[in-house]
């Protein structure tokens, strides 16, 4: 199963669409996951693309009560945040608790806008980073989450 995964468009879907033509040109993707600030950038992508996406509400959606989804892989299940709530910012802790609490292997976040990909307390966890506010002198990206029987691995893909 490969997945794309991306995160804080803030509206503009130029550089996420230009992000999943570029990790789809010579391999499909399985499903979207979108982790938020817009939501509703994540269902459009799914619009355009006709794929299944896993999309939340970000900060600035207005989202600020516990929200997650989880998806299924063959590798085990991928908790979807944007992580503004779990303070990821400061910490991976709450966010790990979370996945625990919800059996997952790995955490799909947004919300710093800085690309991660990093094992944290037995759990992957992958930020795409941002595809239209960088920061820190970081590039847009995405990532690609790939799950199989043997495990997770990811990738971050930049502009």
């Amino acid at each position: 199963m490969r997945i794309f995964v991306v995160s804080d468009t803030h509206g503009n879907l130029k550089n996420a669409i230009a992000l999943y033509d570029r990790v789809t040109a010579n391999n499909p993707v399985d499903c979207i996951i979108h982790c938020g600030d817009f939501r509703s950038d994540g269902v459009r992508l799914g619009e355009i693309y006709s794929q299944t996406v896993y999309a939340v509400h970000g900060n600035c959606d207005g989202g600020w009560d516990e929200e997650f989804k989880v998806v299924e892989t063959p590798a085990g299940k991928i908790l979807v945040i944007h992580g503004h709530v779990e303070d990821v910012k400061f910490s991976l802790d709450n966010a790990a608790y979370l996945a625990r609490r919800e059996n997952c292997a790995a955490v799909c976040y947004g919300h710093t806008h800085k690309p991660v990909i990093k094992e944290h307390n037995g759990i992957l966890f992958v930020n795409p980073g941002t595809a239209s506010l960088p920061k820190y002198g970081a590039k847009c990206s995405a990532s690609v989450v790939t799950a199989t029987e043997e495990g997770l691995t990811a990738s971050t893909v930049y502009l």
